[in-house]
Parts: structure tokens; sequence; C-alpha cells
């Protein structure tokens, strides 16, 4: 190992893993005893009472079992084949890097099915000794061993202009992670003996190789997030979780140096992140990393290293994940997060989260909020878990400066009232241009909704998700706001409801100030805007409103007040100047989600549009919305 790469290796452990070390002794007395998954398994093997979890376990094998091994495919025209699939943004490629991106990317579909299928097999021949189990983990993992390497390069090209490096090279990426979870996890499950020599021989090959590559790519500073040193991303911690797996496997004492790099890397991502347990992307690129995270750390414990289990970080994000429940079986749906109707995708990340750290808060979630534990092997072994109660629920309300958003609900219940309001941090990654979002939910019914996000080739996705036009937001003239620092001023928030502000002006050019200040209670929310744009500008100044309903709604008033009225709720607008005030259909994935018919790729949704009725220097504007009393259209 050169030099250079042993001083990486110090100043990491130095900056991270040692004063982790010393959170961790710190934490000692409320470890959460971690048990392989292995010893997971053989716990409910035997125990009578269990054997409606055996049970469930053994029949989703067999499901899996019936189904056809995960290939590798070589090809564009095969992508489609041996249960791979094509991601959507190679048909707007150029045809001399579609197929490399189509094949690298088919990469992460077969690692993803095998992490998931692989240690459920393993499982089930663990509990059954049944020869269909055995032979299936076999067959999948003699194709796995093929797969040199696991992650094939061309995934930085996924869009129009980009291309490979000379070299052809782009770094290990997310397929190595999730293979590495699959065959790691497989091998912990398998009784000793279960697996061929020589297909072990083949497996062991194929992890030294990817070790030495992942090594290569931080030594080399190959990948867009080593460069830029960039921990927060989930593109630098599923490599990261191949590395630190492969080390593991193989063991740690024949790759010290790879393994504690590993380590230094995956402390690093967590000291990236908010000491609360918020994370600087939406809870669906969350899920995404904090599963890996978990997966490592848990293999790291298992092994008897608790530097990254007992990490703040880990400790306190599940509270932070639960904070994006909202009434009305909603998710709170900021930066790249896709639908909010979507609660059940919280249900693996909390399975894993009560196995592996013992989390009160996923724990009572999953009983109380998301339809139960998931049906993978983490969500059927957490069953075996003692339930907790009420105490155990977080919060009804948070501010989350790193992630900086408040959340409020009234109560735990379906139909209570939830609020969350958006400004934005210099750390967001995948964010939007939603700086001053305003959400409404009252009684389990949506009153004020952001458009969502649809699937990244979506056409739409930039000018009508992403951009101002999804969120409910200012817009000066034709131009969109930038994503930017916002900084968000609390002034109240308790069980009767709250008062913040937020300023998004460095989101805007030619603006001296934008400052907005919600105020609410369960039964109305009154939002107070002043904007003043720079000496000597004049712009047409306006606000859209995204409402939880598709139904027509009526608009009456004149001047400088009107009123806003639809099933759901009334709104009232008064503005310093002359107002126009209209409604317009836009793309939804808020309250619902995937598409409509081939000729209407898109749901959609009603949005109040209001604009200063000439060009103006500066625009005062009082919005309030009223829920009208009706039950629940949730219930």
């Amino acid at each position: 190992m050169k030099y250079a790469l042993r001083l990486a290796f110090s100043m990491a452990l130095m900056s991270g893993v040692m004063l982790t070390e010393a959170r961790t002794m710190m934490a000692d007395e409320e470890s959460h005893p971690v048990k392989t998954w292995a010893q997971l398994v053989d716990s409910v093997k035997n125990d009578k009472a269990a054997r409606g979890i055996r049970d469930a376990l053994v029949e989703r094998a067999r499901a899996v079992a019936q189904s056809p091994v995960v290939r590798r495919v070589y090809r564009l025209d095969d992508v489609g084949k041996h249960r791979t699939g094509l991601d959507g943004r190679a048909q707007y490629l150029e045809p001399e890097i579609a197929e490399t991106f189509a094949l690298a990317m088919s990469d992460y579909g077969t690692a993803s099915t095998i992490a998931s299928e692989l240690p459920l097999l393993a499982a089930a021949y663990r509990l059954t000794d049944e020869d269909v189990f055995r032979a299936r983990v076999i067959e999948q993992l003699a194709e796995t061993a093929t797969w040199s390497p696991l992650q094939r390069p061309g995934w930085t090209l996924y869009a129009p202009g980009h291309r490979l490096p000379p070299d052809g090279q782009d770094g290990n990426w997310l397929a190595t992670g999730m293979a590495m979870r699959g065959i790691g996890d497989a091998l912990d499950l398998m009784p000793r003996g279960s697996i061929p020599a020589d297909l072990r021989g083949s497996l062991d090959d194929l992890l030294a190789r990817e070790i030495a590559s992942i090594v290569d790519d931080w030594e080399t500073k190959r990948p867009w997030f080593v460069r830029g040193d960039n921990p927060i991303t989930n593109q630098w911690m599923l490599p990261t979780e191949g590395l630190v797996r492969a080390c593991l496997v193989l063991g740690v004492e024949k790759h010290r140096d790879a393994y504690e790099l590993g380590v230094a890397n995956t402390v690093k991502a967590l000291d990236s992140h908010g000491a609360a347990g918020e994370f600087e992307e939406g809870v669906g690129y969350a899920a995404f990393t904090i599963t890996s995270m978990v997966h490592t750390a848990h293999a790291m414990a298992t092994a008897g290293d608790r530097r990254a289990i007992d990490h703040p970080f880990l400790r306190n994000c599940p509270t932070w994940i639960v904070h994006h429940i909202q009434p009305g079986g909603m998710l709170i749906n900021c930066f790249d997060a896709g639908a909010a109707r979507a609660l059940g995708n919280l249900r693996p990340l909390l399975s894993l989260l009560a196995v592996c750290t013992g989390s009160s808060a996923a724990r009572w979630a999953l009983a109380e909020q998301v339809g139960g534990p998931s049906d993978d092997l983490p969500g059927l072994l957490c069953r075996e878990l003692p339930p907790v109660g009420d105490e155990a629920a977080p919060p009804l309300h948070a501010s989350y400066e790193r992630a900086t958003r408040v959340n409020w609900r009234d109560s735990w219940g379906h139909d209570a009232t939830g609020v969350w309001v958006r400004g934005g941090h210099g750390t967001d990654q995948h964010d939007h241009h939603d700086r001053g979002h305003v959400n409404f939910i009252s009684r389990g019914r949506p009153i004020l909704i952001e458009a969502g996000t649809p699937a990244y080739h979506n056409p739409l996705i930039e000018s009508h998700y992403q951009s101002g036009v999804g969120h409910n937001v200012l817009q000066l003239g034709e131009a969109m706001p930038r994503t930017d620092v916002a900084p968000m001023s609390v002034r109240r928030l308790g069980d009767s409801g709250g008062e913040v502000t937020v300023d998004p002006t460095k989101c805007y050019d030619d603006l001296e100030q934008w400052r907005r200040t919600v105020q609410w209670t369960a039964d109305a929310m009154t939002v107070s805007d002043q904007v003043k744009l720079e000496a000597g500008t004049r712009q047409v100044v306006c606000f859209r409103w995204h409402l939880g309903t598709a139904d027509h709604v009526d608009i009456m008033g004149s001047d400088d007040a009107f009123t806003v009225h639809w099933p759901d709720a009334t709104m009232t607008v008064q503005g310093s100047g002359p107002l126009l005030v209209s409604q317009e259909m836009l793309p939804d994935n808020t309250l619902a989600s995937g598409p409509r018919s081939s000729e209407s790729p898109d749901h959609l949704h009603t949005c109040i549009v209001i604009r200063s009725r000439d060009a103006a220097e500066a625009l005062r504007l009082v919005t309030k919305v009223v829920p009208n009393d009706r039950t629940s259209g949730n219930q």
C-alpha cells in the first residue's frame, strides 16, 4: 500500500474514527446487542412461538426459489431479459453511449435483486435444510461470481453529451455495495460446508479484485464523489459498504488497510449528517443511504467493531424518518422523494433499524403508522421483538437545522392535521427549487401540496416538478428560483400550532428581500409574504398554491382581494396592489403516482396562480386558508 494512502487512512481515522470511538465508549451501557443474521434466524428456528414467522419466511423464500436466476446481460438488446430492467434515460442517449449506460444500470438492478433474494433463500435453507433452497443459492452465487466487476463502467453516462474518461473507467458504484450485501449475507446464513469449495474460491477471488478496485478508486480519486469529497451521497456509501463487507468476508487481518479505509469512509459519511439524525436529502434517498449505513454498521458490529453502530446519527435518524409521516397516510415529500402516498416505502428501513439498532421509534412506527414490518428478512425477524408502548412515539413537532424544515401535527391519528415548511441548507442534495414551500393537511385531507417527483426520464421533471412551478413559492417574471441557502426562524412551535419565518432571498436575482411568515393552528393557516425588489427593478410577482384536489375551484373577487373556494377549504387573498388570480391544471406525483395512460402520462392537480396585475417594485400578500368542516376523505 502506498504511503499516500496510508497517510490518508491516518488522517481520516484521527478526524473521524477516534472521535466516534470516544462516543462509543460513552454509549456502551445503552448499546444494542447485535447478532449475525445466522444467529437471528437460529433464534426463531426452534421457538414454538415463532412458528408463524418461520412459516412466512419459508413461504416467501419458496416463491423466490421458483423464479429464474438473475443473470447479467451483455448487449442492449438483451436488457429486459433474465430479470434485468432498462433505465428509461437510456432512450434519450446517443447510440454510442446508450448501451454502456443501460448495461451499467442493469448491473444495479441485478445487484439489488440478489441483495433482497439471496439472504431470504439462505435463511430458508438454514431453517428447513431443504435442498431446493441450497441449490437455488448456489446457482445464483455461481452466476454472481462471473460478474466481474460487480459494477461495470457507464453509470455516469445518464445524460446526452456525457462520455467516459479516456481509460473507460468511472469507478465502483451502487451495484458494488448491493451485490456485496447479497453475497455477504448469504455466506453468513449458509451453514458451514454448504457452499462448494470451488465456488467459494471463485467468490473469494472476485471479492479480492473488488477490494483492490475500490481502494484504487479512493487512491486515484476516480469517481466524482471522491474527487469532490462528498460523503453525503449514496454514491459514496454503497461502494464503501462493498469494501467493508468484502474485507469482513475475506478476513480483516488479511486486508487491514483496506478495511480501515472502509471504516473511515463509513464514519465520515455518518459524521456528515445532522447530529439530530437529519439527512441532507429527502426521505427516499435518505432511506437508500441509511440502509447501506445500517447494513455496514451491523456487519462491523457482528465482528466486534461498534464504531459505526453506536454513532449518534444512527441512534437518532429513526426519529427523523418517522417525522416524515404526515396525516392521511402521506409523507413529507420534499426533495426527490417521489409520491406522498407512500408510507409503505418506510417499512423496510424501519424494520432494518428495529432489528439492527433496537430503535423504539422504528418499532412504534411499524406497529402504529405504516402497516407493520416489511416482508423481507429483517421485517420477518423484527416481528420477534417485544412491542413498545405509546411512550416510544416521537414528539409531534420538530425543527431540523440541517434539513432546514419544520414539521408539525396535532396528533398521531390518521385524521390529524399536519404542516411542514421548507427552507434551504448549504449541504442540500437531490433538492428542488422549493425554498419557502408550505404544505398543509387538514384532518387527513391534503389542502396545500407540492408537485412531487416522477421518474427521472419524465420529460416534465425539470420544468414542472423540480422547478419553482412545482412548489408553493415565489416567481419573479419568467425566471425560476435557484437552490440556495434559505434560513428559517422558529418563533413558536408547540402542540397548538406554530409560527416560522423563511428567507429565501438568495434564490433570486434583483431581489432585495422575500420574507415569508407562516402561522397555523389545527383550524387555519395564514401565510404573509413581503417581496421587495432591488431599487429601480420591476417584475411581475407570482405565487402558486398547489391544491390537494383535481377539481375546478370557484374564484371570486377583484382588484386586491380574492376568495377561492373548493369543497375542502376556502382561501382568501389580500394584496397590497391589484392582483390577477387564476387556476390551471399542473402535473402531479404527490396525490397519485405512476402513469395514468400513454396519451396523458402525468396525473394532474389544481393550482392557484396569483400574479401582480402589473410589474411592481414590491408586493405584500396575505393568504389565509381555512379548511371546511367535513369528514376526512381518507377514511
